[in-house]
């Protein structure tokens, strides 16, 4: 298949609007688990069959896609909704003519027994994952060239966990706290405390499809978090590495020292918002050997007077890239100084802070928010019954695998459509 070009760029949006049903035709046909579902098979070995591992795995989908946050709710719309049953491949013939299962839909312990085998071939989960992934970079032009990093809490709204009740599966075991503070512009902070997880999410910021993802306790930094998925992306997915041109990401990843690695080992932009850490008192930095002076948000100035303290801000004029130096000059002067990026790889990037370039680039970054909301609002992560980290990892899962698998399916329909307009 040929990459899409530019011209018929991916809109999740055109899958949000689409009827359930329609997007989980979109998904059972494109998400490629035959492996899972032997696996699955093999492991039940003998056992009952009432209802067969590849109903199970396309109930499980059908869960998901219709967003339901409950096994029983989702149990109640397969009850009623015989769309819904045949496209699982539920055959109500077997339960009301044939006698072959003594319940039209499986009971609630059945989705449980599933769920625990499930969660043993997170690996194949992965798998799958990492498959949809490759597919995108193969079939998309510039799939992974600006990307996007957020850290995502996701609460636990079970029990706090009791040590003398370690085996009370009510409650949360796994969960740690963690304190988000943030900042107003009149200078006010408001401290909130959350129990819960943290997912970390890469994403491709033009198209909005995930392309790493980690999950954590709520306690670990995402400053960590972020590290380690460099670190273990150029273990084992070089490809994303190498694609990669910038890389966006809110103020509380700020730091020159990662900003130093990006740019300098990997060629990738850090495109990342400042903090401001600079005492109230501290206005203007002076740079070593040269009249100019910068601030913490990246503007630079030319000396005029220090002593009456008159300085005039020089404008942008682009990156110099074999001296990795960014240009500045006055705006009715050819004269033109360079700044290293190692005058302080926090805050001279090689995209300057205060070019528009960084700021479209920056823009982009509302991408892997929108993601969020998507697993907060379709998936149902923001008002959930789920215990413990695994069962957590092996639902993000099957959210993001159905989530690739109905892009999939609306790309090559998008293609097709194409193709029949090129020939008629």
């Amino acid at each position: 298949m040929n990459s899409i070009t530019e011209q018929t760029i991916f809109d999740y949006m055109e899958i949000e609007i689409l009827g359930d049903l329609e997007r989980l035709k979109l998904a059972l046909e494109n998400i490629d688990d035959k492996k899972l579902c032997e696996l699955l098979e093999k492991d039940r070995g003998n056992g009952r069959d009432d209802f067969p591992v590849r109903v199970m795995l396309n109930l499980i989908y059908s869960m998901k896609v219709f967003g339901h946050r409950s096994v029983d709710s989702f149990r109640r719309e397969l009850s009623r909704n015989s769309s819904l049953r045949k496209a699982c491949g539920l055959k109500d013939e077997d339960y009301l003519y044939l006698g072959k299962r003594k319940s039209l839909v499986p009971p609630s312990r059945v989705f449980t027994g599933f769920f625990k085998n499930l969660i043993k071939y997170q690996n194949e989960l992965d798998t799958i994952f990492d498959r949809d992934v490759e597919w995108m970079y193969e079939n998309i032009d510039n799939f992974g060239k600006d990307c996007a990093y957020d850290g995502k809490i996701i609460n636990s709204y079970a029990k706090r966990d009791h040590k003398e009740k370690k085996n009370d599966t009510r409650a949360e075991h796994d969960a740690t706290w963690t304190c988000k503070t943030y900042d107003f512009a009149d200078g006010t902070k408001k401290k909130n405390w959350y129990f819960g997880f943290r997912e970390h999410i890469i994403c491709d910021a033009t198209y909005g499809l995930p392309i790493y993802r980690k999950l954590e306790t709520a306690k670990v930094s995402e400053q960590k978090v972020l590290d380690d998925m460099i670190d273990e992306l150029r273990e084992n997915k070089k490809q994303v590495l190498k694609t990669m041109d910038n890389l966006m990401a809110d103020a509380g990843l700020d730091n020159g020292d990662r900003n130093k690695l990006l740019k300098e080992t990997y060629d990738i932009n850090p495109i990342v918002d400042i903090r401001l850490m600079w005492t109230k008192r501290e206005k203007l930095r002076e740079i070593e050997n040269k009249p100019l002076a910068y601030s913490e948000s990246g503007e630079v100035y030319y000396i005029k007077d220090i002593v009456k303290g008159e300085y005039e801000k020089l404008m942008y004029l682009g990156y110099d890239k074999q001296r990795k130096s960014l240009r500045y000059g006055h705006i009715a002067d050819t004269g033109v100084y360079r700044i290293p990026l190692k005058t302080d790889y926090r805050i001279f990037t090689p995209v300057a802070r205060d070019s528009e370039k960084f700021k479209k680039l920056y823009n982009k970054r509302t991408e892997v928010e929108r993601l969020n909301g998507r697993l907060d609002r379709d998936y149902m992560f923001n008002d959930h019954f789920i215990r413990g980290k695994k069962k957590l990892n092996m639902m993000l899962s099957l959210s993001y695998i159905i989530m690739m698998a109905m892009a999939r399916g609306h790309i090559k329909n998008k293609e097709e459509n194409i193709r029949s307009l090129v020939k008629t």
